[in-house]
């Protein structure tokens, strides 16, 4: 039998291999993207988002080497989402789960001892010390969110039971999460386990399919610390915050700890139990705003220290200027500019940086947030923020309503479907129709009118949103 032919893409992938490793390759490429070699372009395709913005971030340097080493070119890569490899990984983790719950402990048998268990949180694996607390940039925007995870560490589940931690992606979040634990693993009396909301729902589901919902009990109950991300995913999800919540009550009182990450106050997580939102807010939550200026500088500064890239003063300044996002945004520009003066073997600079950033981010104010965009509304049109998510139709509530999905589609990062979720679990179609209409009035300069508790009232389309811009940009 002949020999098989041994392509370009082949070529390319097994330097890739050898680039990057063994197990890196096993752990982002395999069953998890395909790379395919076309004349004017090298393909990636992904299983999801994240995994395309993990290899984006990571391995896109080796990538093009590998490349221009076979082919003495550079060729454009693109990241694209393929759908039999999502549907693949989404049946994998699926049988994991099942697997994960047919290996608990029975109920019944005796306590064990106390080892420190702990399973992956976000993307992160836990040993990993990418994120520590001595590594966390602490500035104004975070500073009563890192304290709250240095009393964590010190007193675990004595002071502040449980910690509610909640800002925008890419703010810390997971960052502290992983703070926190990396130093409680180092306690041989503690349990810990971290995992994220979908996790501790798939394994719920798995453990009700397979009938061992009380091994799945005796897992949970039986921890220390209990460490949960994107716990706004609990939303909607009835008979999983049923469970969570006896969970919950299992630490309550016990000088156990449960620490939770969200992308929203807990007040504002739609189809979220009253009985489990009154125990997130009895203990202590913090907010994770986005960075001020001097602590993007300081973050810039330590990131690139961690990769080895000392960087001037006046680079780090113009970056921190120029990228007015979330540390994730701020860990991309530097990476790019980073990889930008390898490929053209030139220092790094201000000119090179300026080149670098021109097509990766355009400089624009910070990002209101959806809690002040709807305070201001609804203080102007004098209604509450109850009558804004609710289902009533008066002119007035919907109009304050309409011009909030509006306002929060122009000065927030929100989706339409994201909107319509946090403004009381709305089909994100209203979003839509709302940005739609009002599209309409400005073009046509039309005037709006209203009658509040004192008088009619009415302004031009324009005029009333930069009105109301102006207030919530204060």
């Amino acid at each position: 039998m002949a020999p098989l032919q041994h392509t370009l893409t082949d070529d390319i992938i097994s330097d890739l291999q050898a680039a990057i490793g063994a197990e890196r390759w096993r752990l982002w490429f395999d069953h998890s993207a395909q790379i395919h070699v076309a004349p004017d372009e090298v393909k990636v395709g992904v299983a999801n988002l994240f995994i395309s913005d993990y290899l984006k971030g990571h391995f896109a340097g080796q990538l093009a080497d590998a490349v221009r080493s076979r082919l003495g070119r550079d060729l454009p890569i693109t990241f694209r989402v393929q759908p039999d490899l999502f549907q693949k990984r989404r049946n994998q983790n699926l049988e994991d789960e099942a697997d994960a719950t047919d290996q608990l402990a029975p109920a019944g048998l005796a306590e064990p001892e106390k080892p420190v268990r702990q399973e992956s949180c976000a993307a992160v694996p836990p040993s990993q010390p990418r994120f520590t607390l001595e590594n966390f940039v602490v500035g104004p925007c975070n500073q009563m969110a890192y304290a709250s995870a240095r009393s964590a560490v010190a007193t675990p589940g004595r002071d502040f039971h449980p910690l509610f931690i909640h800002g925008a992606c890419g703010l810390g979040k997971t960052h502290l999460l992983h703070g926190i634990l990396h130093v409680l693993e180092g306690r041989r009396d503690l349990r810990v386990m971290c995992l994220s909301a979908e996790q501790f729902t798939n394994r719920y589901l798995a453990g009700m399919r397979t009938g061992r919902l009380d091994a799945f009990r005796y897992r949970y109950r039986n921890l220390d610390v209990l460490a949960i991300d994107d716990v706004h995913f609990l939303a909607g999800k009835r008979a999983t915050q049923e469970e969570f919540l006896h969970t919950f009550n299992e630490f309550d009182g016990q000088g156990r700890l449960v620490i939770m990450a969200s992308d929203a106050h807990p007040r504002q997580i739609e189809a979220i139990q009253d009985r489990l939102i009154s125990r997130w807010v009895a203990g202590l939550v913090v907010h994770l705003s986005a960075p001020d200026f001097e602590t993007r500088r300081r973050i810039l500064h330590s990131k690139a220290l961690q990769m080895g890239r000392p960087i001037a003063d006046e680079v780090l300044s113009l970056v921190a200027d120029t990228v007015q996002g979330s540390v994730r945004d701020l860990e991309g520009a530097l990476m790019r500019i980073i990889a930008y003066a390898a490929l053209l073997k030139q220092p790094v600079t201000t000119v090179l940086a300026r080149q670098a950033l021109a097509d990766f981010v355009v400089t624009r104010p910070p990002r209101a947030d959806l809690r002040a965009i709807e305070a201001e509304v609804t203080d102007f049109f004098g209604v509450s923020v109850a009558d804004v998510h609710s289902a009533r139709k008066s002119r007035l509530i919907s109009l304050a309503r309409q011009v909030t999905m509006v306002l929060a589609r122009e000065l927030t990062d929100l989706s339409y479907a994201e909107i319509a979720r946090l403004m009381g679990g709305k089909n994100h179609t209203t979003v839509i129709a709302a940005c739609r209409k009002w599209r309409e009035l400005l073009k046509n300069k039309a005037n709006v009118s209203w009658t509040d508790k004192t008088d009619q009232r009415s302004l031009s389309a324009e005029a009333l949103l930069a009105h109301l811009k102006e207030r919530i940009r204060r």
